[in-house]
C-alpha cells in the first residue's frame, strides 16, 4: 500500500471490521503506515468493570515542541442489514468516483487524510520541525469509557503535552470549533 495515496490508506482501513470494541486490524494497520516514517507507536488496552476492554494506539514523532497532536477514533457502529448496503460495508469499494465503506466517513477518512499528508510531507521535506502525534481510540462509538479520556490521562502520565490538538470528526454539522470528547460532552 502507498502510504501517501488517500484512497490506498482508506481502502485498507475500511477493510478492518473495527466494530466497536474489536479493534479488527485497524490499529495494526495504521501502526504499519506510521512507524515507517518514524513515529514511535505505543499501543494501550484500557479497563473499567463492566465495559469491554478496549485498545487504543498513541504514537509520535520528534521529541520537541511545538506538539500537534491528530485525535480520533478507528471503530466505527454495527453494520446493520448488510443486505441494505449497496456495496459490502468492509470492501472498500471505489464505484462511480466513490469510495465506499463503513467509516468511510467517521472517521477513518479524517485518519487517512491526515497519515496521508504526514507521509508526504515526511517524504519530500523529512520529519516536520517539532513532534506530531496521533491518539486515536477504539472506544468512541461505543460505550467511551475506555478511549480517549483514559488515553489521554495514560499519555499525560508518561509526560506528554500537545500545543494545539486536530481532530477529523465530521459529525458537527454547527460548530467548526468546540471543546468536547467524543460525542458526549
Amino acid at each position: 500500500m502507498n502510504s501517501t495515496n488517500p484512497a490506498e490508506v482508506l481502502q485498507a482501513l475500511i477493510r478492518c471490521p473495527s466494530v466497536t470494541p474489536a479493534e479488527g486490524g485497524a490499529l495494526t494497520t495504521l501502526q504499519a503506515l506510521v512507524e515507517p516514517l518514524g513515529f514511535k507507536v505505543e499501543r494501550m488496552t484500557a479497563s473499567e468493570p463492566g465495559t469491554p476492554d478496549i485498545e487504543n494506539l498513541y504514537a509520535r514523532l520528534g521529541s520537541e515542541g511545538p506538539h500537534l497532536m491528530f485525535a480520533g477514533h478507528a471503530d466505527v457502529v454495527p453494520v446493520g442489514n448488510e443486505a441494505d448496503w449497496s456495496h459490502p460495508p468492509f470492501a472498500a469499494d471505489i464505484a462511480d468516483g466513490m469510495l465506499y465503506g463503513r467509516g468511510a466517513v467517521d472517521m477513518k477518512g479524517g485518519i487517512a487524510c491526515f497519515v496521508t499528508a504526514l507521509a508526504r510531507l515526511v517524504e519530500e521535506k523529512g520529519p516536520p520541525k517539532g513532534s506530531v502525534s496521533l491518539l486515536i481510540t477504539g472506544d468512541e462509538e461505543g460505550p467511551a469509557v475506555n478511549g480517549t479520556v483514559k488515553l489521554l490521562e495514560w499519555a499525560k502520565n508518561k509526560g506528554e503535552h500537545w500545543d494545539a490538538c486536530l481532530v477529523g470528526e465530521p459529525t458537527n454539522p454547527t460548530s467548526s470549533a468546540r471543546d468536547q470528547i467524543g460525542r458526549r460532552s
